[in-house]
């Protein structure tokens, strides 16, 4: 009997601690029930309205909550009371009112305070561990907040934007996992590149005080599918969390700036009578760590203060401030793009009226032209429009970033120049294709012209100067920009040169100089100027520059001819009885075109070529200046001439026709297996020394010809077979890279 009444009494016991253990967890949510699910979706949730269309150059911002939490509770704070005006206790709970200070407060205050383009998000994770939990850990949570986050890092404009994290709590090693993934994985959308600033609100780096009551809590849980494991792992300094450590602060950049917020309160425990139970869930020693760009500041708040904010409050703006900060921080200095292969000649004249011209009308706004500012320089070959665009560029590179030049030559000057800015900017093209044989076929193109539209009110004004719109033959409206930050310069000898401004642009012509500025110019060449110089110089270069029809190109061309002689006032009466005798052979060359400017660029061309012909009769620079002619485009690259000379023999074997020219042959010798570049790089300087080609040194150095002598070249010994040769020229270079 007795025994009986002891199993009875252990069965009620046992009865009673089961309707217990019931009574009090009861109330514990389950995510697998939809009633008491957070309402947020998982992963990243927008916390404010964004732009279909993200801008490049922004910056987004994500806030990742704690452990056992969601963005309906984490961020949510109710409003202090005096908010209210009611004085009746019962109505100021009816009337109680909840704010998300990160939805509500954040988006206004940061954009009075910013000047760049903001996204905000929520970033949804499951790591609840109280009931019905899942199965996982840290490692699988931070992979997952990459993830996502790089399903907002889709398009190029997207991969520019700048990220701030903010972690509360546990979320903060989430954060830290993630970028240590993003390191260990090579970071495909080079995601570390672009962190910003890291703000962490208690987050336990060492480890939490209370993770020994919580895994308590969660083992007595287990009946209702706890999960101890995510308490277990802020044991405080347990070797996970060391580890973890310790990779976060290698791979993550100096430049980044960490901001720690740590709580002063401590956090109620247990209350029984005027006993209170009080411990910091994260103290200071946890939630900071010392490092060149780590800012450790105290909230005098508990644990749970540190990510509620019912007002602006005082700890409220400290946070406030510190992403401010970090939102319009530049980490480096401002990279600055000039991409402008060539310079202005030393002897440049200025044209004042010119210039002050195209300076007015580049204020000129035209709102249909899709760009902020577009001139259109016209006028005739070597009246000088390149030279006056280029020095617009030179003086006005703190004004614009990037300048970008293109030469619309043709459509394959076009695409190298596009292909050479993709490079300089940074632009990723597709491994596969990143370099086509066709304008078309480009991928450089789009990219650039995608790059540019992008630019937003926060960014620097860009330049872009096309020039040589010359050949109506292709459509150059292809090539030409848009962008509210855009400011285009279009050089052309075809004042209707097709462009995409519907009529919404400013025209500047330009003419031949005027007798003054022509003879000023000429001066320069000889190392004089108009006060200085003897007047029968002066007087002689007038006399020239008013036979060259004052026309720059050929005034310039005159110049580097005669102050190569060292005797200069001999050489300038020489030049001019030169091309007296010139004029007569070339009349035949004025009306091929019905060009004057024409005619005078050849008559000048003549006079040089004869020159150096007479001068260096075993280098023949005349030929490589004809040769150079038969280049497809204006751009010829030293490499070619190196390929050639190594391929030649092969291609002159395979040949049982005629082979190439002996007098181009030697710009072709080789030495010892290698290229002897000897007499290439003398004729070439003497061609540039004359102002008949332009040198340009760059990643591969390459030169350019005038259009206008290039024409002129094509029709030096014209008899010959050029064409024949300069297509055994080319096979001799593909054969050698095949």
């Amino acid at each position: 009997m007795e025994r009986s009444l002891k199993i009875y009494l252990l069965a009620a016991i046992f009865v009673a601690l089961l309707g217990l253990y019931d009574y009090f967890t009861e109330r514990i949510p389950s995510r697998l029930r939809a009633d008491q699910s957070p309402k947020s979706g998982y992963g990243l949730i927008p916390a404010m309205d964004h732009d279909s269309l993200a801008r490049a150059h922004g910056t987004d911002i994500v806030f990742v909550h704690g452990l056992g939490s969601n963005p309906d509770t984490t961020w949510q704070a109710e409003q202090p009371v005096d908010a209210f005006k009611t004085a009746d206790t019962n109505t100021r709970s009816a009337h109680r009112q909840y704010v998300n200070w990160v939805s509500e407060f954040l988006p206004i205050d940061l954009a009075s305070t910013s000047q760049k383009d903001i996204r905000i998000y929520f970033y949804n994770y499951d790591s609840y561990w109280k009931r019905d939990a899942i199965r996982t850990r840290l490692r699988n949570l931070g992979n997952e907040l990459l993830e996502h986050i790089t399903k907002i890092r889709q398009s190029e404009q997207e991969r520019s934007r700048n990220l701030v994290l903010v972690g509360y709590s546990y979320g903060g090693l989430v954060v830290k996992q993630a970028l240590v993934q993003a390191h260990m994985s090579q970071d495909p959308d080079h995601i570390a590149k672009y962190i910003k600033g890291i703000v962490f609100l208690g987050t336990p780096h060492r480890g939490s005080s209370f993770s020994t009551l919580g895994w308590l809590a969660a083992l007595g849980l287990q009946p209702l599918g706890s999960n101890p494991s995510l308490i277990a792992e802020v044991e405080y300094d347990s070797i996970p969390l060391l580890d973890l450590h310790r990779h976060f602060v290698k791979v993550i950049s100096s430049d980044v700036i960490v901001v720690n917020f740590f709580e002063q309160r401590p956090s109620l425990i247990l209350k029984l009578w005027f006993y209170r139970w009080q411990r910091l869930c994260v103290n200071e020693q946890s939630a900071t760590y010392e490092g060149s760009n780590v800012r450790s500041i105290g909230l005098n708040v508990e644990h749970t203060g540190l990510n509620k904010f019912g007002s602006r409050d005082h700890n409220y703006k400290l946070i406030l401030s510190k992403l401010s900060d970090i939102t319009n921080m530049r980490s480096q200095p401002i990279s600055r793009h000039y991409v402008v292969p060539i310079e202005s000649v030393r002897t440049y004249t200025e044209r004042h009226e010119l210039s002050q011209s195209l300076h007015e009308k580049m204020k000129v706004r035209h709102n249909d032209a899709g760009v902020l500012h577009a001139a259109v320089v016209y006028g005739s070959g070597g009246t000088g429009k390149s030279q006056l665009a280029l020095r617009y560029a030179e003086g006005h590179k703190q004004q614009y970033n990037p300048i970008l030049w293109i030469d619309a030559t043709n459509a394959d000057t076009a695409r190298s120049s596009y292909e050479r800015i993709a490079e300089e900017l940074g632009i990723v093209l597709d491994s596969n294709n990143s370099r086509a044989s066709s304008l078309i076929d480009s991928k450089a193109v789009p990219a650039v012209l995608r790059w540019l539209f992008s630019r937003g009110e926060t960014d620097d004004e860009w330049l872009v100067i096309i020039d040589n719109a010359d050949d109506v033959r292709w459509d150059p409206r292809a090539i030409v920009p848009k962008g509210e930050r855009g400011n285009i310069i279009i050089t052309s000898r075809d004042r209707l040169v097709p462009i995409p401004f519907n009529g919404s642009f400013e025209e500047l012509e330009v003419g031949v100089m005027s007798t003054i500025e022509a003879t000023s110019l000429l001066l320069q060449h000889l190392h004089w100027d108009s006060e200085s110089a003897p007047e029968n110089i002066v007087q002689s270069c007038t006399e020239l520059v008013q036979q060259l029809g004052c026309l720059a190109l050929a005034v310039d061309l005159a110049g580097a001819h005669i102050s190569n002689e060292p005797n200069q006032e001999v050489a300038l009466r020489q030049y001019l009885a030169d091309r007296e005798r010139h004029q007569d052979d070339l009349l035949e060359s004025s009306h091929l075109y019905g060009l004057q400017t024409e005619d005078t660029v050849w008559t000048v061309s003549d006079t040089t070529l004869n020159k150096l012909k007479r001068d260096h009769p075993m280098l023949q620079p005349p030929l490589m200046f004809a040769f150079f002619a038969r280049f497809k485009g204006s751009v010829i690259l030293d490499k070619m001439f190196r390929l050639a000379g190594l391929g030649i023999s092969a291609v002159n074997q395979a040949l049982d026709g005629e082979r190439l020219l002996s007098d181009i042959r030697k710009f072709l010798q080789l030495d010892g297996g290698k290229w002897d570049n000897s007499s290439y790089r003398q004729s070439r300087g003497l061609l540039a020394r004359h102002s008949l080609l332009q040198r340009v040194t760059d990643k591969w150095p390459w030169v350019t010809m005038h259009n206008l002598v290039q024409r002129r070249a094509k029709q030096y010994e014209k008899s010959r077979r050029w064409d024949w040769w300069s297509a055994i020229f080319v096979r001799a270079a593909n054969h050698h890279l095949a």
